[in-house]
């Protein structure tokens, strides 16, 4: 009888283990993931690279030169898209989640200012350009 009462509990105990953060993807909202990067410059080149990866951009916020290019690929396994929300310049979509696994997008920016973009997919999942 002690048999068949141990192996449920050890079948809730292995799944509630396999629950715990290690940072998948999933879409649910039981682990936060850590906090992305704060900030990146770009070199002398004028361009930088933003990873979207759990359900963030990593990271958050870039500085590029006028006439500098942002680069953000999809290191996630969810699709993602890169939509401006304000600020100065034209406006800019990648479409609407369409930037799959492995996928990117590339953005210039030619005119100076904070540039606040987010995924549509993801309403929380937001970034900022600032053109110098």
């Amino acid at each position: 009888m002690k048999k068949w009462l141990a192996m449920p509990m050890l079948a809730v105990a292995l799944v509630a283990a396999g629950c715990g953060g290690g940072g998948g993807g999933g879409g649910g909202t039981s682990s936060t993931p850590a906090p992305a990067s704060t900030s990146k410059t770009s070199g002398g080149g004028g361009g930088v690279k933003v990873s979207m990866k759990n359900i963030q951009f990593n990271p958050g916020s870039v500085t590029v030169k006028k006439g500098g290019t942002v680069d953000w690929t999809n290191d996630d396994s969810v699709n993602h898209d890169v939509t401006k929300e304000s600020g100065p310049g034209p406006n800019f979509v990648s479409g609407t989640g369409n930037i799959g696994p492995g996928g990117t997008y590339k953005q210039t920016f030619d005119t100076p200012g904070t540039i606040s973009y987010r995924c549509t997919v993801h309403p929380g999942m937001t970034g900022k350009v600032v053109v110098q």
